[in-house]
């Protein structure tokens, strides 16, 4: 809950420029900021109404109402509520053919376990909507531009309408890390089994592709497996990058 309660960008007019100044003044949390008599470039009369801001954003900490804590945060900072939210996370990773759109396994993992849809066997609207139905925060990488959009399309309204979603992949670039999911896993040392190291999106679809041609369990096993470590390694992903992220934007200050 830390970056929650030292932040103040929730606050009308408040950039992340204007955040900065009050941590540079000493402004550390919003205790501090109800203290001090005086700001900087603060009116007394909307000192008065950002300490009510505070109050009621307080209110929806202690309710836990993601949906109102979500609307009060600009959409690039709803990486801010992942600590709060750690516990009813859903890490979602989607497989496609080669045709665009096509979704051959959706994996989801929630921190003890692992769930697959796949094509042909479970892959329906009704299963991935009731999962989905269970958590208020999405993680993804690249989501933003893939995994979500896509899956909108291919089954449209499985996805609750007050979900927040962090992209990884956003978060990422903020701290100045460039490159696919697997290639930033290795900046943090976070592993993949043997059987699946080096493999690619191009790789899942291929073995889509020989596994639809020739029946062979072992390409779906494999596929799946592929599958669980991109959903799995978000998990201990979003732990550091957002963990990061925040010390270095304070650091900054």
């Amino acid at each position: 809950m830390e970056p929650l309660t030292q932040s103040f960008i929730f606050l009308d007019r408040v950039s992340r420029a204007m955040e900065r100044k009050l941590w540079d003044e000493g402004i550390a949390d919003w205790n501090s900021f109800r203290e001090r008599k005086r700001i900087r470039g603060i009116g007394m009369s909307r000192k008065t109404f950002y300490e009510l801001k505070i109050k009621e954003f307080e209110g929806l900490l202690e309710e836990k109402d993601h949906r109102a804590l979500a609307a009060l945060l600009p959409r690039n900072e709803h990486w801010r509520l992942y600590h709060l939210f750690s516990e009813e996370c859903l890490y979602v990773d989607i497989e496609t053919a080669e045709r665009y759109g096509d979704i051959t396994v959706l994996g989801a993992w929630d921190g003890q376990r692992y769930y697959c849809f796949v094509k042909g066997t479970n892959l329906e609207k009704e299963l991935v909507r009731d999962l989905f139905s269970h958590y208020k925060v999405f993680i993804t990488f690249n989501g933003s531009s893939f995994d979500l959009p896509i899956i909108e399309r291919y089954f449209g309204g499985v996805l609750p309408p007050d979900a927040i979603h962090v992209d990884l992949r956003h978060v990422c670039a903020r701290l100045g890390l460039a490159g696919g999911l697997k290639t930033i896993e290795r900046v943090f040392d976070i592993r993949r089994g043997e059987e699946i190291e080096g493999f690619s999106g191009a790789d899942a679809a291929l073995l889509w592709y020989e596994y639809r041609v020739t029946e062979e369990k072992e390409l779906l096993d494999l596929l799946i497996q592929y599958n669980e470590a991109d959903c799995r390694n978000l998990e201990p992903l979003a732990r550091r990058t957002v963990a990061l992220l925040w010390t270095r934007l304070r650091q900054s200050a």
